[in-house]
């Protein structure tokens, strides 16, 4: 009996344990995983209390410097197609292409003979209406002392008559005389006043009726002058002149070939003042005033200049045309295409309204716009800021403060109102004067 009760006693124990749950945890067991660090669960949620460590560099006011290129054409102050005042036969071009002539020489001879007949044809006509002004002046002036005597007795002959007639009329009067005698007197005054009428209308059209009308001769010798003159002119036209020292850029006469009125005979370049032809936009042509200085570069040549006054209008193109007048007189082709460049300083200003200078690692984007964290004591804002300009790694944005403390580079994780601590021994934002190539300029 005591044997079987001790058995069950020594059995006990291990029926208890039978009957435990499968992989419970005793409670030493539960204790211990209770205690188990979170930083060596892999599958734990980070604590939100961590802080990242950042770089920080300060927003700095000032303008980038950039430098662009674009592409001009090479073109004179002077170009000019010259013309064919009249026609005729090409007989002589006493020059060539790329040949220098000088003010007023002669570059294409056209025939002159049918002009020069008509020259002389013009000066006989001249000849002629002088001839016939000159007698018809010299008659005039025989016919006008004759005229003029004729007046002189016709106003005798009618002085003689009034005194006649007064004195027959006192003496009618007084019954001296009949009244026959009386009217005689008077047609003879009458006769005496029409006379004296007709002598003056004489002279006053002395020379100014019929075939020797002064007036009419006169115009006749205006009008060959003219003719004449005309012809000179005409006949001077035959030799095609340089309207001003040049060179011969392309010569299209030849011996031999008619030329009409209006055709191209040569085209003439001063090379003395050439110029540069290049386009730009409407935002770069306000950053080159008249007097900025711009490279030029054609082959191996290296050349400057300064931009000079013009219209600036922009074409339908949208793009603004700005001329460059070469330094010194350099012996390039006009048409040439040359490589412009020519800097530019963007942005500027201090303060949010006046854009600071980050870098371009620093800039990100949110919700569509452009965005920046500034570390302000402990904690990352993130900011929306506008492009004002960029050039390799630095942009000048808006909507900053100079000295603001702007995150770069940007962790992946960081997010607005995250803890941040700033790294010892972090850079600077670069100074003013940034160069870059080709920037942009939104």
């Amino acid at each position: 009996m005591k044997k079987r009760t001790l058995a069950l006693l020594l059995c006990a124990p291990l029926l208890l344990m039978a009957c435990q749950r499968p992989g419970a945890a005793t409670g030493t067991q539960t204790q211990a995983a209770k205690t188990i660090p979170a930083g060596n669960n892999l599958d734990a949620a980070p604590s939100k209390t961590t802080t990242l460590s950042v770089q920080v560099v300060a927003a700095r006011a000032g303008s980038l410097n950039v430098s662009r290129t674009a592409s001009g054409t090479v073109k004179s102050s002077r170009d000019s197609d010259v013309a064919a005042q009249t026609s005729g036969a090409v007989v002589r071009v006493p020059v060539q292409v790329g040949d220098r002539v000088t003010a007023g020489q002669a570059v294409v001879v056209l025939d002159d003979t049918a002009l020069r007949e008509t020259l002389n044809s013009s000066r006989l006509q001249l000849q002629n209406a002088q001839i016939n002004l000159e007698q018809a002046s010299r008659n005039t002036g025989q016919n006008t002392g004759q005229l003029q005597a004729s007046v002189t007795s016709a106003q005798a002959n009618l002085s003689k008559a009034q005194q006649t007639e007064a004195a027959n009329r006192n003496l009618y009067g007084l019954g001296g005389i009949s009244r026959a005698d009386l009217v005689a007197s008077q047609a003879t005054l009458a006769q005496a006043q029409s006379e004296l009428a007709q002598a003056r209308n004489a002279l006053a059209q002395n020379g100014q009726g019929g075939s020797v009308s002064l007036p009419l001769l006169q115009n006749q010798v205006a009008q060959a002058r003219a003719s004449l003159t005309q012809a000179q002119s005409n006949l001077a036209r035959t030799s095609i002149r340089a309207p001003f020292a040049g060179v011969i850029a392309t010569l299209p006469a030849v011996v031999g070939e008619y030329v009409q009125t209006g055709t191209t005979a040569f085209r003439l370049v001063d090379t003395s003042a050439l110029s540069v032809d290049f386009n730009v936009a409407p935002s770069d042509a306000a950053g080159l005033p008249t007097g900025t200085p711009v490279n030029i570069g054609y082959g191996d040549q290296k050349l400057t200049g300064k931009v000079k006054d013009g219209d600036r209008v922009a074409g339908t193109d949208r793009l603004v045309p700005i001329s460059v007048r070469l330094d010194g007189t350099p012996a390039l082709p006009v048409g040439a295409a040359v490589q412009v460049r020519y800097r530019l300083k963007l942005g500027g200003g201090s303060g949010a309204g006046g854009g600071v200078q980050v870098p371009v690692s620093a800039i990100g984007q949110s919700a569509g716009s452009n965005t920046v964290f500034v570390s302000e004591g402990g904690v990352a804002r993130q900011k929306t800021v506008g492009i004002v300009a960029e050039a390799g790694q630095q942009a000048v944005v808006s909507g900053l403060n100079e000295g603001d403390q702007v995150i770069s580079p940007v962790p992946p994780s960081l997010a607005d109102g995250a803890g941040v601590s700033v790294a010892t021994g972090n850079g600077a934002a670069t100074g003013n004067g940034a160069t870059g190539q080709g920037g942009n300029n939104p």
